[in-house]
């Protein structure tokens, strides 16, 4: 019992210390944009809270980022977002938070499962690249399926003719990259620097 409550106020604490980090890496990448799209440096604490505590954990941290992406969106401090907001505004921000949530959870499930293999390492690299990937898989299916017109709308200031390749590179692709390249980068360093703290304790 002893050690249950141990475990527990420490993913608590934890996840509150993530969560702050959640929100000052969001808003300070809310002003790192390619084209109308902010960077999301976020997704590494989303990651290590999906690693260290759960799926629970993960969609928890997700979701405060969904929240932070909303409030940006709806107040129009993300111009290229807000315009997805006047289109459809309860869609859009249904889509800020899912996708967030979605990032999180899958992250954490991803990394549990390989867990459960005795694969941890490869486990942590995989919800590192799963991240990224659901949260920005997310928005292209609903930029494509809802938002066309306003991503030709984005289209027009750039020398792209085609809206398929203007989303993949335009959009996606930096973007995407420095993302994908961040989490993996960063996200199992600092985890193992926390497990092996863990250790010592």
């Amino acid at each position: 019992m002893a050690m249950q409550n141990k475990n527990r106020i420490e993913m608590l604490v934890g996840t509150a210390i993530l969560t702050a980090l959640v929100v000052v890496l969001q808003v300070f990448a809310s002003g790192v944009k390619i084209g109308p799209v902010s960077f999301t440096f976020s997704l590494v604490p989303i990651v290590l809270g999906a690693v260290l505590y759960g799926p629970v954990s993960g969609a928890f941290l997700g979701g405060v980022f969904g929240l932070v992406v909303t409030i940006a969106t709806v107040t129009g401090a993300d111009i290229g977002a807000y315009m997805m907001f006047e289109k459809l505004p309860f869609l859009t921000v249904l889509l800020c938070m899912v996708k967030g949530i979605a990032a999180g959870l899958v992250s954490g499930f991803v990394c549990r499962a390989f867990g459960k293999r005795g694969y941890r390492l490869p486990g942590i690299f995989v919800a590192a690249v799963a991240c990224p990937i659901v949260n920005t898989g997310i928005f292209c299916l609903a930029l494509f399926a809802f938002y066309r017109d306003v991503a030709t709308v984005w289209m027009g200031s750039t020398t792209y003719s085609n809206l398929f390749i203007y989303v993949l590179l335009g959009i996606v692709g930096v973007n995407f990259l420095v993302e994908l390249a961040t989490n993996v980068i960063l996200a199992p360093g600092i985890e193992r620097v926390i497990y092996a703290v863990r250790k010592r304790h």
